[in-house]
């Protein structure tokens, strides 16, 4: 009895030495994967430790930044090409929603408006009344002096509408006192509508534009 606990004591320690080295490797590429904050730095983590409990977590950043990527990449590019190939391969990501906003915007901020009013010289405006607007402040005639910012474009107006409340629900500092509009629009044969706001000008557009793209907010300024 005497020789068999003698002999497994220094196997027992052994053991336990070689686990806590491996754990102190795994924490240590774990600090080195979170200080690169890279995906590639990530992967490289996963594949020494695949059975670390660590490895589910660094498997999901790699997913966040490999997304995250693209869509810096696409927003660099600024064209409706690039939110098409974003919204390929992440028709429900983080930015979905952004990307069709952009993608949208830049197809139709060249359009020409649906319905002009000869009297005025100017597109024909809608404004949104199927519900009161959470936004306060009074409704800004689209001929007003201004400028306008684009929010997006969409199939009706109710659906801009609801984007209007959703926008002005989470960006209640930016568009406060500010009211929507719709202008329709014709774009490859279909009518849709583009929500537009009108601020006091280019100054004052070109800032709200630049809150809202902070925070990964579509923005389009309109002439």
């Amino acid at each position: 009895m005497r020789f068999t606990y003698r002999a497994a004591g220094p196997i027992a320690a052994a053991a336990v030495l070689t686990l806590l080295v491996g754990c102190s490797r795994a924490q240590l590429d774990w600090q080195a994967a979170q200080q690169a904050g890279t995906a590639q730095a990530y992967g490289v983590f996963v594949a020494r430790h695949p059975g670390s409990e660590l490895a589910g977590v660094a498997r999901q950043r790699i997913a966040q930044l490999t997304e995250e990527a693209l869509w810096q990449q696409a927003a660099r590019t600024n064209t409706a090409a690039a939110y098409q190939d974003y919204l390929a391969k992440y028709p429900n990501g983080s930015w979905s929603q952004d990307a069709r906003i952009r993608m949208e915007s830049r197809s139709l901020a060249a359009q020409p408006p649906f319905a002009v009013q000869p009297q005025q010289g100017g597109a024909a405006v809608i404004p949104l009344t199927s519900a009161p607007v959470p936004a306060p402040g009074p409704r800004v005639s689209a001929n007003a002096a201004g400028s306008a910012v684009q929010l997006g474009a969409f199939s009706s107006a109710d659906n801009a509408y609801s984007a209007w409340n959703q926008l002005s629900s989470r960006f209640q500092p930016q568009l406060r006192g500010l009211a929507p509009l719709t202008v329709p629009v014709i774009l490859s044969g279909r009518r849709l509508y583009r929500l537009e706001t009108r601020v006091a000008d280019q100054a004052a557009a070109r800032r709200l534009c630049r809150q809202l793209q902070q925070h990964s907010r579509g923005c389009l300024l309109l002439p």
